[in-house]
């Protein structure tokens, strides 16, 4: 069974949604990224040189980096109908796009610098101008449907749920885009998910990791 080197609140919980939703069994490895060390006190360094998340682990040693590749894999390891697309399958290519989407214009390119402690207030305030035309993209692309792909929740939609879990504490508010705000509702309503947010909230005070900014 692959591992998953989570840490709270993270990328990587974009890993463990997608993982729930589409009943994919994983066995996470809790990390605090403050200091990249591993509960068995081991170093994420070792495992990742960038010491970056999200990482998965095989039973062979191999390694998986980059949440939207470990993504992919885990829904290429689904068997969950609704959940799983195939490459022969056209809403495969937009699973693509929407999971790129998610990690080049608003995981790295937003949430990178707002919650780089170096980055000047300045910076972090130029950064977030550009979240509105990126909501309003998502907006016009949710007005007829319930998931970014399709007629069900995929490991796009799982990234992109992690963003609005993490968007209020970068200050980012999408509350006046009708559609996309009443899909993070929807999103962040589904049990499973609800369930994961909670207990990494708990984890993240437990371990004194924090992250990430408090509201």
């Amino acid at each position: 069974m692959a591992t998953l080197m989570h840490a709270p609140l993270t990328c990587s919980l974009a890993a463990r949604i997608a993982a729930a939703e589409g009943g994919v069994s994983l066995n996470t490895e809790y990390l605090n990224l403050r200091t990249k060390t591993l509960e068995n006190g081991s170093s994420l360094y070792d495992i990742n040189p960038l010491g970056q998340v999200s990482v998965l682990r095989f039973d062979n040693g191999e390694i998986l980096t980059e949440t939207s590749t470990c993504l992919l894999w885990i829904q290429s390891q689904s068997e969950n109908s609704h959940f799983h697309r195939s490459p022969n399958d056209p809403e495969y290519f937009q699973m693509l796009r929407w999971i790129a989407f998610c990690a080049t214009e608003l995981h790295k390119q937003i949430f990178r610098v707002v919650f780089y402690p170096e980055a000047t207030d300045s910076v972090k305030d130029k950064i977030r101008d550009l979240a509105p035309l990126r909501f309003e993209v998502l907006n016009n692309h949710l007005a007829d449907r319930e998931f970014l792909v399709g007629d069900s929740f995929s490991a796009a939609d799982a990234y992109l749920t992690w963003f609005f879990v993490l968007a209020e504490n970068a200050r980012l508010n999408p509350s006046e885009y009708e559609h996309l705000n009443a899909y993070r509702e929807r999103m962040l309503a589904r049990p499973l998910i609800k369930a994961l947010i909670e207990s990494d909230r708990l984890k993240d005070r437990e371990m004194n990791q924090q992250i990430i900014p408090e509201i």
